[in-house]
Formats: structure tokens, sequence, C-alpha cells
């Protein structure tokens, strides 16, 4: 691991003063001081949050709850180490973990996967967080429990599981006409108990150009209803079967910039997205314990698009993907201090879509093995070890190893330390992606399966003007791998004051990009996909958090991040990286300090939050202030109304220096104020308060929202009333 800690002396130097400018990385602000919240996704297992050994942040009910939130995003966007990033294409918002793309991280509700990224980016938005528990975020690769995806970590949205009767309902309504409607039920009997679940969510939408036709964000309205029945067969056996439906409706209208010309659009889309989970619980003895699930979910997604002059149809996407699973866990404890977790399972997903090349459905299947086991030699030391092992039906064999490590000093200093290799198989896209877009001049982006054979049919119609690279280069992808390591600590300063901190590194190997291959005779460029990177980022998260009183607490939270290309950072060690004055036009030898790194990466992230909450006058309220610091932008072609988005690179060196442009750094201040009386609960709040917007570069910020929202319970009854 060349240069793991290249960085370390400033790493350290930060992080001996973080706890004087920053906080918030695996605590509930509202609970910090309560170690004892129950985690499931890092192990697999039941574990009390402060016997992991890795990185996690707990974000529970109550701290959504003040904080507003309705949707997925809102509750991560806030959390340290995190960075909700738009895509610039329009499609979509995704999260980012210590600096790693969005494609990286696994998305669970209730240990499950959600699929559809059908442009590579799962759309946080499209989760409400209405009927959840807890939200558990797991940093670092957990591909030695979850496989593929889980490469920069495992998000986990925990629902609500009721323990008595219970019939509640909400509303809120704020800004461009947004109306959320949830209603969720629990009913508890002798030996079983049923959840039910329903969201109405809609929004005229935003126009962050109004010199545009056509809006930033379309109208659109959505739906979203679960249910979850749990049985207990006997005293060893629970059988549950859950299931949950989304369905959204959205129109179009905007502006497409074809080759410098304006051409007015319409359309209308819809998604429509359903699972079903079965598990089946068996306990043999004390010590031995079995669970088969069964989960299959189905995601698509069908939209057109017209011109607006004729009302011809300029193009038409659908898109179809089927996952399925089968799988068997057991936990057996052999002793009172080694608990092992060993699984087996099948996985089939496919896709079909007009955005692929031909309408052929395509297949991966993947088996897979694995076996963790927990250690506790010793009262102060924890140690988890564990490996997977899937056999992929087009990528062969992956292993995937993880170690981490605890030790308790003292009831107030905890070090912790996690290591592990993470995978990543190509998607679908990019092996079978077969895509036009006009927009911004034009290109075509094609997966690495059928990259050579579009080239030979261009070449034969004479298309082709020139190559950019050896096309026998082209067509082999490799999974992406990662190597990665935590360290920590968490020490309780004082009765009131807690301090978390984490160094971080990941390096990975075989970095799947896009790049171009080849320029058409009407001078449009060829992308497709390749593994041409080996990259790293490294970092530290810390968190500071303070109660004050009985009813304010207080946490500072803040991300240094370092996140560059390995083969870039050679170049400028050897000195044969430059960089050219726009001004003199005169080239300079480029510095290792002058390379900033890789592209939507921030070097300084933060957050700033003081919660108040008074049970007995029924009063609670929020602050919160995210920032985020300067980045820049890519090659990119055009967003979803047309518009030419100039890349930071002003040197033409092709890479991310000081002397490029960036987006400028900015901050959202976000106010909540909620009255509980009884069991209505009314709240007001305003986020985005100094109304900062940025319509090129950050698409997904709508500007100032002010919400309204009330919410009761019709009735709260315990089952042995």
């Amino acid at each position: 691991m060349k240069n793991i800690f290249g960085q370390i002396k400033v790493l350290l130097i930060v992080g001996s003063v973080a706890p004087f400018i920053a906080m918030a990385q695996g605590t509930d602000t509202l609970h910090f001081q309560q170690l004892e919240e129950v985690i499931i996704t890092a192990t697999r297992n039941e574990r009390t949050m402060g016997s992991l050994p890795m990185p996690v942040t707990l974000v529970q009910t109550p701290m959504i709850k003040t904080m507003g939130s309705v949707r997925l995003n809102d509750v991560l966007t806030e959390q340290t180490g995190l960075v909700v990033v738009p895509q610039i294409n329009g499609q979509g918002n995704g999260i980012q973990i210590q600096g790693l793309n969005p494609d990286y991280t696994l998305i669970l509700v209730d240990g499950e996967p959600i699929i559809g990224r059908y442009t590579g980016t799962l759309e946080l938005s499209r989760l409400t967080v209405g009927n959840i528990k807890q939200v558990e975020i797991v940093k670092g690769p957990s591909s030695s429990l979850y496989g593929s995806e889980a490469l920069a970590g495992v998000i986990n949205i925990i629902t609500e599981k009721p323990s008595t009767n219970t019939a509640k309902f909400s509303m809120r309504y704020g800004t461009n006409n947004t109306l959320d409607l949830n209603t969720t039920g629990g009913f508890v009997g002798s030996k079983w108990n049923v959840s039910v679940f329903a969201n109405r969510y809609s929004t005229d939408g935003y126009d962050l150009s109004p010199q545009n036709y056509g809006k930033t964000v379309s109208p659109f309205l959505n739906y979203t209803l679960g249910s979850r029945v749990e049985y207990k067969l006997n005293n060893q056996t629970i059988l549950s079967i859950g299931g949950r439906y989304f369905g959204e409706n959205q129109d179009y209208s905007f502006d497409v910039n074809n080759k410098g010309n304006s051409i007015r659009t319409y359309g209308a889309g819809k998604i429509t997205d359903w699972n079903l989970n079965t598990m089946l619980s068996h306990r043999i003895s004390n010590r031995f314990k079995l669970t088969g699930r069964f989960y299959v979910t189905n995601y698509e997604t069908d939209s057109y698009f017209k011109l607006e002059r004729n009302d011809s149809l300029t193009k038409q996407d659908n898109y179809r993907q089927w996952f399925k699973r089968f799988e068997l866990v057991g936990d057996y404890q052999f002793a009172p201090n080694h608990i092992t977790t060993f699984g087996t399972g099948l996985i089939d997903e496919s896709v079909v879509t007009n955005r692929y090349f031909g309408l052929t459905e395509r297949t991966l299947q993947t088996k897979y093995l694995f076996i963790q086991h927990e250690w506790n030699p010793i009262s102060p030391l924890i140690v988890i070890g564990g490996i997977r092992y899937d056999n992929n039906s087009k990528f062969g064999d992956q292993f995937s190893p993880k170690l981490s490590v605890q030790y308790e000093v003292s009831s107030k200093l905890v070090f912790k330390s996690s290591f592990g290799v993470g995978f990543k198989t190509p998607d679908f896209r990019q092996l079978y992606y077969n895509f036009y877009n006009a927009a911004g001049g034009g290109y075509n982006l094609w997966g690495s399966e059928i990259a050579n054979e579009r080239i030979s049919e261009f070449q034969k119609l004479g298309l082709i003007q020139s190559y950019s690279v050896d096309l026998s280069t082209i067509g082999t992808l490799e999974p992406e791998r990662s190597l990665s390591i935590n360290i920590g600590a968490k020490a309780k300063l004082s009765s009131f004051l807690s301090w978390d901190v984490n160094l971080f590194r990941n390096n990975i190997d075989n970095l799947i990009d896009y790049l171009p291959i080849a320029l058409t005779t009407s001078r449009e460029t060829i992308y497709s996909f390749r593994n041409i990177k080996k990259v790293f980022t490294q970092g530290i998260e810390t968190d500071l958090g303070c109660r004050l009183g009985s009813n304010f607490s207080v946490s500072i939270g803040y991300q240094l991040l370092f996140a560059k290309d390995q083969a870039v950072v050679d170049k400028v060690d050897r000195g044969d990286e430059y960089w050219r004055d726009p001004i003199t036009l005169q080239t300079q030898r480029l510095k290792s300090n002058e390379y900033f790194g890789l592209y939507n990466r921030s070097r300084h992230t933060g957050n700033f939050k003081v919660f108040y909450k008074n049970a007995k006058s029924g009063w609670e309220g929020s602050v919160r202030v995210i920032y985020r610091g300067k980045f820049g932008v890519g090659d990119v072609q055009g967003n979803i109304q047309g518009e030419i988005i100039p890349a930071s690179d002003q040197n033409d060196n092709l890479i991310l220096d000081e002397y490029d442009n960036f987006v400028p750094g900015y901050a959202l201040v976000n106010l909540s104020l909620a009255k509980s009386i009884q069991s209505l609960r009314l709240q007001i709040g305003v986020d985005n308060l100094l109304d900062y917007t940025n319509p090129i570069f950050i698409p997904n910020l709508p500007g100032r929202l002010i919400y309204g929202s009330v919410s009761f319970s019709l009735f709260e009854k315990s089952k042995n009333q």
C-alpha cells in the first residue's frame, strides 16, 4: 500500500486540533452519550454500537423528526463524511462516502438491496423515511458480508417494527407546492404483528434558470406502499413476509442544445419499483440459529420525448431490471466469547432496455459463501474477522477478507481499527450501454462488450475520422478492487463531552472510467469504458459532541479529504506534469501541492448542529449548518436543459490543479421548530435559509424551502390493555 499515510503528518496535526473545530460521525446527536443502541448492518447480526470496531453512524427517528426530513437524501446530506452529489446530467443524486463515487455504496432496506441504477446512480429521493426506525451507515468496504457494490460502505434503512397497536398520520406542505402525506399502522397479537405504511409525495418542481424553457426539476408525483407480517410459529421459529411498492409519474419540458440549435421538447416518465422479502428464522438451540431468506425485486422505467413544434417522437426509453436472491445464514456461539456467522446464497440479475445494445435480456448470476468470527479474548479486546467468496458467471472468483479490532483502554477511551478488501464487478451499463446524447454537440457512449462491434459498423459506413486509443485495449473489463484501512478512537472527555476521530485510506485498482476512443466524421466523440486508473482517497473524519444541560446538544463535524489519481501523483513527483498560464501562455512544471485531485470532491466538508428538546414542555428545535468546500467539474456535455457546462480544466492538461476554475464552496442553514401536545405534533422549518443556488453545477439545490407539518396518533394502545 504505497504512500498509505503520505499525508499522515497533516492528518495527525488536524486530528489534534479537531476537537475544537469538528464533529458528528458515529453518533446520534440527540443521544451521543448512549453507546448501547443496536446495530445490525456492520456484522449482519445485532450488536450494540459500542462493541463495533469499525466506523459506524447511527441516525435514529428522534433526530430525523426534529430535522423535519422526509426523504433519504435529506437525512444523509447532514452526516459527517457523507456528501450528496448531484449528477450533472439531471439523473438524480448519489452519495459519496470517504470520497468514493456513489456507485460504490450499497443501499439496503431491512438488509435487502435497492436496485435501479440505470444511469449509474441510485436516486436517493426515491426512499421515504416516514416509517423507519433508524438509518445505519457503515463506512469502509463491506464486501466480506455483502458482496459487490459495498466497496465504499453500506447504508441500511431499518423500518419500524410495531410493539403496540398504533395508527399515525402526518402531513407536510411547503415551497413549490410540495406535499408529503404519511400513514403508518401497527397491530400486535399474542403470536403475530403487522405493520402497514403508505406515503404520497408530490411537487411542482422548481426552476433555477427561468431564461430557459422548462424547469430544472419537473413536476412529479410518487407513492410508496409497504407492509410486513411477522408470525411466531413456536418459541423457536418466526416467519416474516414483507413487501414494498414505489410508483412515480413525472412530466418533462426542456431545451435540447444540438450543435448550437435550441430545440424545445416535452415528455413524460414513469417508474415502478416493488419487492417481496420472505424470511424464516429457526433457533435450533440456545447457541445455534438458522435464517433462510428469499428476496425478489423489480425496477422499471418508461419515458418518451417529443418535439414541441410537431409532436414527433424523438426518443423513447425503457428499462427492466430483476434481482432475485436466495440466502441461508447461520449464527453459532461456540462459547460466550466466540460467535460465528456464516452463510451461502445465489443471486440472479437480469436487465432488458433499449439503452443497451440489442433488446435481448442480459443476465448475471453470482454464487457466494461467507464466514465471520467474533472473538472477545479478554474483556477490553474485540476482534472480528471474515472472508467472502463470490463466483460470478462472467467475472469468475472474488475473495474479500476483512479484519476489525477494538481495544477499550478504559471506560473513557476506545481505539478502533478495520482493514478490508472490497470489490465491484462491472455493471450492465458499463458492459452493454449503447447511448447517444444529442445535447452539447452530441456524443456516443458504448459499453465495453459492444464497443468493437459498433466501431466496425461505423467503419463500414465511413463515419470514423480518427481513433484516440489502440482498439485492442477495448472490450474487456475487470472488477474494481479496493484495499482500505480505518484507524480511530472514541473518547469521553467528560460527562458531557464526547469526541470521535477516524483516519482512513482507500486504494482502488482497476477503476472503471469512460474515455474517448474515436471521433466521427461529424466531429462527435465516441466514449467507452476501460480499467484505466489507480486512485486513492485518504483523510480524517472527526466529531465533537457536547450536551449542555438536559435539553441542549451541540455537535461539530469535519472531514478533510485527499482524493487523487495515483498515476498523476507519480507524474507530478517525476516533474513530468505541467500547467499553462492562460494569460501569458507560459508553461510551468506543476508542484505536488498544486495538484488538487479528482473531480467532484471537496477537500473540506463539515457541519455544525444545535438541537433542543424539552420533553416536559413539548418544545423541540434545531439549527444545522452544512458546509461543502470548493470542487472541480470534469468532462461533461450538458445538463437536462441543454446548457453547456464549462469544465474546470483551464490548462488543457486534463487534470484538476490549483490554477483551474472551481465551483465555490457554500453553506446551507436549516432550521426547525416543533411543539407536541399529547398525540398532536406541529412543526415549521426552513431549509437553505440563505437561499443559496447554483443552477449549472448544483441543480439539486432548489433554493429556500419553507414548510409546515402536522402529525398525530389516532390511537396507541398496548396489546396488554
